[in-house]
């Protein structure tokens, strides 16, 4: 089972909020970012070579839920920007 319980928005950043039951037997609040859902899409889309269906989004939802219940982190690279305040980049 996979339900989408709420859609939010912290700090700017857009966020889909499931409810989805693991192999263990329990029931889990998972968090999607947004933007990184996005980013998923985009790389569906240019394969399929078509605008995108609310069945394909379903797909890419289950395929990132099923990689978080493997253990799998499915976007593991996030970075602390506000740490980056002030680093000159070119040095």
């Amino acid at each position: 089972m996979i339900k989408l319980k709420q859609v939010s928005t912290v700090l700017g950043k857009g966020l889909l909020i499931f409810e989805a039951d693991f192999p263990d037997g329990t029931t889990k609040t998972v968090q999607i970012d947004l933007s990184d859902l996005e980013e998923r899409l985009k790389q569906v889309r240019q394969l399929l070579g078509r605008d995108l269906t609310t069945d394909d989004l379903k797909d890419v939802v289950k395929i990132v839920i099923s990689q978080i219940r493997a253990g799998i982190q499915p976007f593991p690279q996030k970075f602390d920007y506000t740490a980056l305040i002030g680093v000159d980049f070119e040095q």
